[in-house]
C-alpha cells in the first residue's frame, strides 16, 4: 500500500512531460500514419486512388500540427537537442520545396495538356508534337523529383539524445515524414502515370493529322480512348492542385511552428 501513491506520482510527473505512447493523440497520429503507409502499399495509378493517397496526406499532416501544438510536446521540444530538431526542420524544408517544385510542374502540365487539345481539335499534327514533347518534358521533371526525394529522405536522421521524452517525439515527428515523402513518391509516380497515358493516347492521332485519308480509321474508338485519358488526367490535375496546396500549407505551418518552439516564441 505504500509504494501505490509513489508509482502514481511518477506516472503523473510522466504525463505532464509527455504525451506517451497511451496518450490518445499519440495513439491517433501513429493511426495516420499507418493509414498512410496502407496506401503507399497498394496504391493504384487511378484518380481515385490518387485523391485517396492526397487525403490521407492531408490528415497526416494536420495531425502533425496539431501534436506540436500540444503543451507537452512544446515543453519536450523547448529542451530538446538541437541535432535532433534541425534534423526534423530539415526534413519540414525539403518537403515544402518538393511541394512547391511539384505544385509548379503541375501548373505547367494542365497548361500543356490545354495545348494538346487545342490542337487535336485542330487537327494540327505539328502543334500536337511540340505540346506533347512539353508535357513529357514535365513528365520527366517530375519523376526526377520522385527519385531525388525518395534518395534524400532515406537519409532522416535523428541525431542522439539521453531524453527517452525527447526520443520518442521526435521518432514519431521522424515517422510522419517519412511516411508523407514515401506517399508522395508514389503520388509522383502516379500522377506521371496518369499524364503518360494520355500523351501516349494523344500522340496515336498524329498519323491521322498528316494523312488525311485515314481519319476515318482513327475516328471512334482512338478518340474515346484520348477522350478518357484526357478527362482523366484533368481531374487528376484539379485534384493534384488542390491538395498540393492544402499539404503546402500545413507543412510550412508545422515548420513555423517548430521553429517558433525551438527559439521559445510559443
Amino acid at each position: 500500500m505504500t509504494q501505490w501513491p509513489k508509482k502514481r506520482a511518477a506516472y503523473h510527473v510522466r504525463s505532464i512531460s509527455l504525451p506517451c505512447e497511451s496518450h490518445p493523440f499519440i495513439a491517433n497520429l501513429k493511426e495516420k500514419i499507418r493509414a498512410v503507409q496502407s496506401w503507399v502499399a497498394r496504391a493504384d495509378a487511378s484518380v481515385a486512388g490518387i485523391e485517396a493517397g492526397l487525403s490521407h496526406i492531408e490528415l497526416l499532416l494536420l495531425d502533425v500540427s496539431e501534436f506540436l501544438n500540444l503543451s507537452e510536446t512544446k515543453t519536450v521540444l523547448q529542451h530538446a537537442a538541437a541535432a535532433s530538431i534541425e534534423c526534423v526542420l530539415e526534413s519540414f524544408l525539403y518537403l515544402v520545396d518538393s511541394y512547391g517544385s511539384m505544385q509548379s510542374e503541375i501548373v505547367a502540365m494542365k497548361q500543356h495538356h490545354f495545348e494538346v487539345q487545342s490542337a487535336l481539335r485542330r487537327h494540327d499534327s505539328a502543334l500536337i508534337a511540340s505540346s506533347l514533347k512539353s508535357q513529357r518534358r514535365i513528365e520527366k521533371k517530375l519523376s526526377h523529383l520522385a527519385a531525388t526525394l525518395r534518395t534524400t529522405t532515406k537519409s532522416l536522421h535523428l541525431g542522439h539524445s539521453s531524453d527517452a521524452s525527447e526520443v520518442e517525439i521526435v521518432e514519431v515527428l521522424k515517422e510522419a515524414i517519412g511516411a508523407t515523402s514515401a506517399a508522395t513518391v508514389v503520388l509522383i509516380n502516379r500522377v506521371v502515370a496518369v499524364s503518360a497515358a494520355a500523351s501516349t493516347a494523344a500522340a496515336s492521332m498524329v498519323s491521322c493529322t498528316v494523312r488525311p485519308f485515314k481519319m476515318r480509321s482513327c475516328n471512334g474508338e482512338k478518340e474515346m480512348v484520348i477522350h478518357v485519358k484526357s478527362e482523366e488526367l484533368e481531374r487528376c490535375i484539379e485534384i493534384v492542385e488542390r491538395g498540393t496546396e492544402s499539404v503546402l500549407r500545413s507543412l510550412v505551418n508545422s515548420r513555423v511552428l517548430l521553429l517558433n518552439i525551438q527559439s521559445g516564441l510559443i
